[in-house]
């Protein structure tokens, strides 16, 4: 049993002055570092005490090593309290705690090494020699141990109330391992108070204390210890091998375990300057894609308010000029025809654009529903190609809808939205085409309804074909042949089409050899 209890004492003592000082050396500035490196001594100085005191076998050097391990259980409530403050970002504001919390630590720590805090060991149990709480011992209990990590855990409570997810998390996770620490090294009390009531478990609790705060520490980066990791293996390695080359029984061993230390330690090292090296790029992709996102949505609220804002006047202006045209205010002189015609046309256009730009803002949004209901896709068609049909004869092409021979069952959609989707694929291909014309076909085909759109147009290359359904991006013929296009249109109706979980693709054999558009819509 008792070596057990030596065994647990060396590896807290160990990782807790390991994991202290890599911590402390990741940032020296920074006040959580400094303070958790500080609880960390204080654990291995208790930790590593215990060990040499349950190894003594005389009186004297027993109560040498059972004050020392005292010392140090007497600095760990302190430098608790502080990492916890600093942890929650109160460190100044809890200033006053602090101050007092550290005056009386002081004046504990100068009583440690006399009778009124540890008077005398005796055998307890199975151990030989179990130290004695002297008369002020009790007060340190009741101030130090219990008083300041009481306080430390009341700060954690308080501040997991109104933290986000990821702190909520680690700070249970500290809660978890103080309570865990704290709880086991209690157990030690009871025997130094004469009292044999309860096993001390202090040391094999507080190996999870630890691991506790090193998860909590690797799983919510709270020190970036993934490096921290990787270098204590490292170490712990490197530490074996030179062990090995140092204990080696002849002189060709001790030369062949440097070598291979020293060669370890090179390949360690630039493992680590790797994965550091790594661990920054990560970080600084996540800092720009965090702004991106910023950004975007700083994009997307602008749009919305300036579509929103612009939309009113447009409207407005619509109306007046319709008016005019119908000489509502009289007849107007016979050359302010073409010119209000214009105006008219690009007034449209301009609506046209505030109207996508609205929808690109709530599709982004997610504010977008879509509203089923029965609906004959034939007639939307129809309804489409009669209302693009002046502007196909204006060009001198053909625009015709080849209806199937029996009439087709009615859908359920979204009516305006999939006009919508029609609207701009039948008006993208007259635009873009000069000679021929624009077919539309429609039939249903393996439980979806197809809607075929063909063009005798531009045509359209490989790389134009993976772009055409992106936001503002247009083909080359796009920007010689129709420049007041931003490129929204097929974007919108790709979204709409995938909202109703359909699809959407173009197909062409290259430059001036026309486009086929298809859109599958499942039939619900």
């Amino acid at each position: 049993m008792i070596n057990l209890f030596i065994v647990f004492s060396l590896i807290n003592g160990i990782t807790a002055a390991i994991f202290g000082i890599f911590v402390y050396l990741k940032n020296k500035q920074k006040l959580i570092n400094k303070t958790f490196f500080l609880m960390s001594f204080g654990v291995a100085v208790w930790s590593l005490s215990y060990c040499q005191w349950l190894l003594m076998t005389e009186q004297g050097p027993a109560l040498f090593w059972s004050k020392m391990l005292n010392f140090g259980a007497t600095l760990i409530p302190i430098f608790y309290l502080h990492w916890v403050l600093s942890l929650l970002n109160l460190a100044k504001i809890k200033r006053k705690l602090l101050t007092a919390g550290y005056l009386i630590t002081f004046i504990f720590l100068i009583l440690s090494f006399t009778p009124y805090y540890i008077k005398s060991v005796k055998p307890i149990l199975f151990f030989l020699f179990w130290p004695q709480a002297g008369p002020l011992y009790i007060c340190f209990l009741i101030l130090g141990y219990f008083g300041l990590t009481g306080c430390g855990l009341y700060q954690l409570l308080q501040a997991r109330k109104t933290a986000s997810k990821d702190k909520r998390l680690q700070i249970n996770y500290v809660i978890l391992g103080s309570i865990i620490g704290f709880s086991g090294g209690a157990t030690n009390f009871p025997l130094m108070l004469g009292i044999p009531l309860i096993l001390p478990i202090g040391q094999p609790l507080v190996f999870f204390y630890v691991l506790s705060f090193a998860f909590a520490t690797i799983k919510y980066h709270l020190f970036n210890i993934k490096v921290f990791l990787i270098e204590f293996l490292v170490s712990i390695i490197g530490l074996i091998l030179l062990v090995q080359a140092v204990i080696a029984e002849t002189f060709w061993l001790k030369i062949l375990g440097f070598g291979i230390f020293a060669i370890f330690c090179t390949f360690g090292y630039l493992l680590i300057k790797s994965i550091i090296k790594e661990i920054e790029y990560r970080e600084k992709l996540q800092i720009a894609y965090s702004e991106l996102k910023r950004l975007d949505k700083a994009k997307s609220e602008f749009i919305s308010i300036a579509s929103h804002q612009l939309r009113t006047p447009l409207t407005a202006i619509k109306g007046y000029i319709s008016m005019m045209r119908e000489k509502s205010y009289g007849k107007p002189p016979e050359k302010m025809e073409k010119p209000l015609k214009n105006i008219y046309l690009s007034n449209e256009r301009l609506i046209k654009l505030v109207n996508d730009l609205l929808n690109i803002s709530r599709i982004e949004a997610g504010k977008i529903e879509i509203k089923l209901e029965k609906t004959s896709i034939e007639n939307v068609i129809i309804s489409v190609v009669e209302e693009l049909e002046n502007t196909a004869k204006e060009k001198n092409i053909y625009l015709r809808f080849e209806k199937p021979k029996k009439h087709l069952a009615e859908i359920l959609v979204d009516r305006e939205k999939i006009r919508q989707v029609i609207m701009n694929i039948i008006d993208n291909a007259i635009k873009y085409t000069k000679k021929g014309g624009v077919t539309i076909k429609s039939k249903i085909e393996n439980l979806k309804f197809k809607i075929i759109v063909s063009d005798t147009g531009t045509g359209l290359t490989k790389y134009e074909i993976s772009k055409m359904f992106e936001s503002f991006s247009r083909g080359v013929a796009g920007t010689r042949l129709y420049t007041e296009g931003v490129g929204l249109g097929l974007y919108i109706a790709r979204r709409f089409i995938e909202m109703h979980q359909g699809k959407i693709r173009a197909e062409s054999k290259g430059k001036n050899k026309g486009s086929i558009f298809y859109i599958e819509l499942p039939i619900k």
